[in-house]
This record gives C-alpha cells, sequence and structure tokens, in this order.
C-alpha cells in the first residue's frame, strides 16, 4: 500500500455520519458535475470577451488548458502502463481499510476498477486549472476550487488514496506549466493557424 494509507480509513470514517454531507460529495465526486461546470467556463472565456485583442489572449489560453488537458491524460495513461503499484483503496488487502473505502465508495460513488495512480481526475482538472489561472487569474482561483473540490471528494469516496491525489496535482500543474510556457510558444505558427482556421468556421 502506499503510504499516508491511513488516512483513507481516516476520511472514509466520516461516510454515512452526515447524509447532506454525503448528498453533496455525491455530487462533487460524479464523472459529468465538475467537469461539465469546468469546460462551461472554458466556454465562456472562449467565446465572451466582446474585445477581440482580449478575447484572442483568452482563446490562446484555453487552448493552451485544452492541450495541458489531452497530454497530461496521455501522461496518466503512460504512467498507467508502466507502473501500476497499488489497486484502488476498496481493492487493497488490508481488510479494514478494504471494507471502509468500499462502503464509502458504494455510498457516495460506484467501485471503479481502472489504475488508481494517478488520480486523472486530479490531473485534469488541475491541469485545466493552471492553463487558465496563466491567462485570467480570476477564472483560474475559480477552476481551482473546483478542482480541490473534485479531488478532495474522491478521496473522500474512497476511490483513491491521499497520494494518488497529490501525484495527480503535481502532474496536472507541470503539464500545464510545460504546455504552456515551452510547447506552445515553440510551436508557433501552428497555435496562430489553428485560431485563424476557427474564425473562418466562426467557432472563435
Amino acid at each position: 500500500m502506499p503510504p499516508l494509507a491511513g488516512w483513507t480509513l481516516w476520511i472514509t470514517g466520516f461516510v454515512g455520519k452526515a447524509h447532506a454531507l454525503d448528498h453533496v460529495m455525491s455530487l462533487l465526486v460524479s464523472d459529468f458535475f465538475i467537469p461539465v461546470v469546468i469546460c462551461l467556463i472554458m466556454l465562456g472565456l472562449w467565446l465572451g470577451h466582446p474585445d477581440r485583442f482580449k478575447r484572442e489572449r483568452l482563446q490562446r489560453t484555453v487552448m493552451n488548458a485544452a492541450v495541458a488537458i489531452g497530454i497530461s491524460t496521455l501522461f496518466v495513461k503512460l504512467i498507467n502502463n508502466l507502473y501500476d503499484p497499488w489497486p484502488r483503496p476498496f481493492w487493497v488487502d488490508d481488510p479494514v481499510i478494504r471494507e471502509s473505502a468500499r462502503r464509502a465508495a458504494l455510498t457516495i460513488f460506484y467501485l471503479s476498477h481502472d489504475p488508481t495512480f494517478p488520480s486523472n481526475a486530479t490531473t485534469v482538472s488541475f491541469a485545466a486549472a493552471t492553463g487558465v489561472s496563466l491567462g485570467n487569474r480570476k477564472a483560474g482561483a475559480i477552476l481551482f476550487v473546483l478542482a480541490t473540490l473534485w479531488a478532495f471528494a474522491r478521496f473522500y469516496a474512497g476511490i483513491h488514496f491521499f497520494v494518488d491525489i497529490l501525484a495527480g496535482v503535481a502532474l496536472g500543474v507541470l503539464t500545464a506549466l510545460f504546455i504552456s510556457k515551452i510547447f506552445m510558444p515553440r510551436v508557433e505558427p501552428f497555435p496562430t493557424w489553428a485560431l485563424k482556421l476557427w474564425r473562418f468556421l466562426y467557432i472563435a
């Protein structure tokens, strides 16, 4: 098991004690709610500003974040193929942690069968938040709050160990910084051509 595995036993022990909290967490942990909200915020940044030059800057920000989401997802897949150090908390050998996490997951979410390390949800949400924050701090702050809530909900539901969450945060942030600061500037003029094509198609 990973370091700090005992924290899973502690956090999942709260599940079932406050039904209102469980209902909130079941919404936050969903595969759809927070990802859709993040996408809507990014869409608003893409289309929302009336000034042409500021809108183009925001569109580049959103494009960087979107590329970071895709690349970070690829990194998670590669890591999963090469390194799968431990199962989900509800599949581990320790019966105490396993049963506590299983009860929490069945109450809040469901039993996932894909690899747990690093947390894919945490990786992509923090990649989006970091990428957006580099161009719009206010929107980025909102996305960081959403990413943190999504990550915590998955820890609370016994879906991930705390180390899975930390690895996802690090991978998402570092990928977004690499994409925004190094990769995208070096592949110019392709991002500019992409924006011109999308304007021609009336989607930018």
